[in-house]
């Protein structure tokens, strides 16, 4: 697998897809982020490739304990006083 990888972007539809196959998660406020594990660290990529592990080592940290070869596509969000807080995570780095 060659990094950093393309993700998979979503799309609005006006009605959800039916039949066998589909696949479905909530859009959450967040920055979408590709955690991959490694023999000896955990890099994290921005959508755009863009290098990003500094400002999200705490899910960095976390990821360590993934086996090596782990590759996530995922939503990076902030949950504080029960709720998301999508300003907190947009301060974490300008995503561009």
């Amino acid at each position: 697998m060659e990094f950093p990888i393309k993700v998979a972007l979503t799309q609005a539809v006006p009605t959800l897809p039916e039949g066998p196959g589909w696949w479905f998660e909530p859009k959450f406020d967040g920055h979408r982020v590709v955690l991959r594990r490694t023999d000896d660290t955990v890099i994290l990529y921005a959508r755009s490739g863009r290098v990003v592990t500094p400002y999200w080592m705490d899910l960095a940290l976390a990821g360590m304990a993934l086996r090596p070869g782990t590759v996530l596509d995922g939503e990076a969000v902030i949950w504080r006083e029960g709720r998301l807080d999508f300003g907190a995570a947009q301060s974490r780095a300008p995503f561009a």
